[in-house]
């Protein structure tokens, strides 16, 4: 069950509800109001402007903005062994964000680089360890590849990332994951004494196409990842994690 699921059964249901039983909701309102909302959690230039809070303040550039001593990089999830598929599967964010963080190793600093990721269900391995190999596979040599192997969310990605960044003499890392998540994985580390130049991997573009002004899955899915995020924040900095 995610943030906008129930939003949009609770949504699709008042609408329905009230185009059936008409009389009884006093007028059109309330289905009109249910099928607005859900409109505009589908439609994307709302979620493009939902995005800009959060993605605003870093630039789009291709290489970090100073000088770093390490790279780290972040999980999302990693997808469990299946019959067919004998073998964890990185999510997309994962893969995005290795793949970036393995470029940035090549192009811009040979530097050691951090994945952060403990396990997910019992039986599965730490998500840095389908990390590690997907790190090796786009061209970082293998002593180079450090990982943390028992976080559970961003702020224990802090805390058990900087205690072995600490290990090794390092306070200043390039930090890589998706400009709309920064944020509150920036100031997790900031919160652990390291110095970060954020290296976002991917932005939410405006493309001004017939596609950008149709309804969406992906849409609905973007404002999911900015709830999570405002609601992640407003968490992090109550606890005094960030």
């Amino acid at each position: 069950m995610t943030y906008v699921q129930p939003l949009v059964l609770l949504f699709s249901m008042a609408a329905i509800m009230c185009l059936v039983r008409l009389r009884s909701c006093k007028g059109s309102w309330p289905a009109i109001l249910s099928i607005v909302a859900l409109l505009l959690l589908s439609w994307p230039p709302v979620d493009w402007l939902v995005s800009l809070p959060l993605e605003g303040r870093y630039p789009v550039r291709s290489f970090p903005a100073g000088a770093a001593d390490a790279i780290v990089v972040l999980s999302s999830a990693v997808n469990p062994p299946l019959g067919q598929r004998p073998y964890s599967l990185p999510d997309k964010q994962t893969y995005q964000r290795c793949e970036f963080a393995s470029w940035l190793h090549r192009y811009w600093r040979a530097v050691p680089v951090l994945a952060c990721g403990g396990p997910g269900k019992k039986t599965q391995k730490p998500f840095a360890v389908t990390m590690r190999e997907l790190l090796e596979r786009s061209g970082v040599p293998e002593p180079m590849i450090w990982t943390e192997e028992r976080s559970l969310s961003t702020h224990e990605n802090a805390q058990f990332g900087a205690e072995i960044l600490r290990k090794h003499g390092i306070a200043r890392i390039a930090l890589v994951v998706e400009a709309q998540s920064m944020l509150r994985a920036e100031m997790s580390f900031r919160k652990e004494g390291i110095t970060v130049i954020p290296a976002p991997c991917e932005f939410r573009e405006f493309d001004p196409g017939l596609d950008e002004f149709m309804p969406s899955w992906r849409a609905i899915s973007r404002n999911e990842t900015a709830l999570h995020e405002a609601l992640g924040l407003a968490w992090y900095r109550l606890r005094g994690w960030a």
